[in-house]
Formats: structure tokens, sequence, C-alpha cells
């Protein structure tokens, strides 16, 4: 038989012995991690585009695009983690998002209101 080129860590036991490996966490689940200036401009553009999709359920276009603009400034203050102090455009798109959700949701609010 060949050996393994898998490191030991890596290879595949089919014995279901789980107890004899250490339980170690994944590295994305690391809470003790500070969250990046990247990783907040990406949940300001997520809620943002929640936001434009959600405009006609009364308020929570709104409610969303309040919290894309909130974390998009979280996102541009400069003692923020990994925040390059030479790039501005961290966390604009999640602005503009959020203000256009906001919009969208305070039109269709005005339009609908007076026909309930």
């Amino acid at each position: 038989m060949t050996a393994s080129t898998f490191p030991p860590h890596e290879q595949s036991n089919n014995t279901g012995n789980t107890e004899s490996r250490p339980h170690t966490s994944p590295n994305w689940w690391d809470h003790h991690r500070p969250i990046t200036s990247d990783e907040y401009s990406d949940m300001a553009l997520m809620l943002g585009a929640l936001s434009i999709l959600t405009f006609w359920m009364f308020g929570l276009s709104i409610l969303l695009g309040a919290a894309a603009i909130g974390i998009a400034l979280a996102a541009r203050r400069p003692d923020t983690p990994g925040r390059d102090l030479g790039d501005n455009t961290a966390g604009v798109v999640g602005i503009l998002t959020g203000i256009a959700g906001i919009a969208f949701g305070a039109v269709f609010l005005t339009a609908a209101l007076p026909h309930l």
C-alpha cells in the first residue's frame, strides 16, 4: 500500500470514534475577532438591497434602510479594524442603497395610506 499524502489531521477516519479527535471550532466561528470594515460594508449593502426589495412592506424598508445607513457609517469610522484610511468608498454603496430603500418605502407609504 502507498502512504497517504494528506496530513494526519486531514485524513478521513470512518471509524466513528470522534472522542479521540480534539474538538476545534472552524476559523470563521471566532467570536473574539472584531468585525472588519469590509464586513460592515457587506452588511450595509445587503440591508440596503433588502430595503429596496421590501419597499412595499409598510415601513420595513425604512427600518432596513436606516440600519443600512447606520452600519455603513460604522464601516467608515477611522477606528474600525481593517479600515484603509485612504479608501473613502467603504460603505458608500450601503449608504446609497439605504437612502434609496427609505425613499422607495416613503413614496409607497404616502401613495398607499390614503387608500387603506
